[in-house]
């Protein structure tokens, strides 16, 4: 018999390719409104967990749209702070409650970009703007619960195939095939994560149930403009098609802060739970096989 499992956030980007590679493993139960629950609404969370008992949830769902968010800032009434940090704070609650192990997915927009070296676990969160604050806020939240938790932190997440929302190399790719990429900043620094890479790490997670923080993270740091040209080589695209941007030119234009250099370690991850997360090279040469 299959193991009980939890989730919500699973017909998302991230959370259905869990689902994809691993259902026969598990019986996933999904947390979201088309079954019932809606996570800002404590008492249809309670009502689900009685029915669908389990003692691990993953929780994935949460208010992504940052351009969205910062319009919010501040805003605890906003759909964003619901979300993130009630809705989180529900999960928890409930989880203590029922003796749950919590797998929370956070984000490295907790940091903000101001180290010369990679982001480790023991750093402290820092965010610049108001959707890592809500998910900054959400960690404290569980770790000050009580709860049995595994915080993991995510970072830029890319896959093969998901029409529903595409990732930022599905970006990258359009950009490409309709002449109109945007330019690329060549002075700041992401860490791409192949997202079956964080989906072998999400079941490593419910078997081991590790408490603390883990980065499961891509093993490449790199400027979105590099990022660019390596999936335009990938994709048989002219690599000089890529513009150089330039991000300090570009913050003098809008109000909106950005997190400059988000290097994220991941080898506490490798170390501990014997994790493996592929290169930027490795990734798109699995996502184009």
């Amino acid at each position: 018999m299959s193991q009980s499992l939890l989730m919500t956030g699973a017909t998302g980007l991230v959370g259905s390719r869990f689902v994809e590679m691993y259902s026969d493993q598990y019986e996933i139960h999904n947390m979201d409104l088309t079954t019932g629950v809606d996570i800002t609404d404590k008492f249809s969370i309670e009502k689900f967990i009685t029915t669908h008992p389990a003692n691990t949830m993953i929780h994935l769902a949460a208010f992504t749209n940052m351009a969205v968010a910062f319009d919010q800032t501040d805003d605890k009434s906003g759909l964003c702070y619901q979300v993130n940090v009630d809705g989180t704070r529900n999960i928890a609650e409930v989880c203590k409650k029922h003796g749950i192990h919590l797998i929370h997915i956070s984000t490295d927009f907790v940091f903000d970009g101001k180290l010369d070296r990679p982001y480790t676990e023991d750093d402290s969160t820092s965010s610049v703007e108001w959707y890592g604050k809500t998910k900054a806020i959400a960690e404290k939240i569980v770790t000050e619960s009580e709860t049995g938790y595994t915080i993991v932190r995510i970072s830029y997440p890319y896959r093969k195939d998901f029409p529903d929302k595409p990732d930022l190399v599905k970006k990258i790719r359009s950009g490409l095939e309709s002449g109109k990429l945007y330019p690329q900043f060549t002075d700041s620094t992401i860490t791409p994560t192949f997202i079956d890479d964080i989906a072998r790490g999400f079941d490593k997670a419910v078997q081991t149930k590790p408490q603390g923080i883990y980065h499961f993270t891509g093993s490449t740091s790199l400027s979105p403009y590099e990022l660019a040209r390596k999936v335009a080589i990938t994709y048989d695209f002219d690599p000089e098609l890529v513009k150089k941007g330039n991000l300090t030119e570009y913050l003098k234009l809008v109000t909106r802060p950005f997190a400059r250099h988000v290097a994220v370690s991941n080898a506490k991850a490798i170390q501990d739970l014997g994790l493996t997360f592929m290169t930027i090279d490795e990734g798109l040469s699995a996502i184009t096989s």
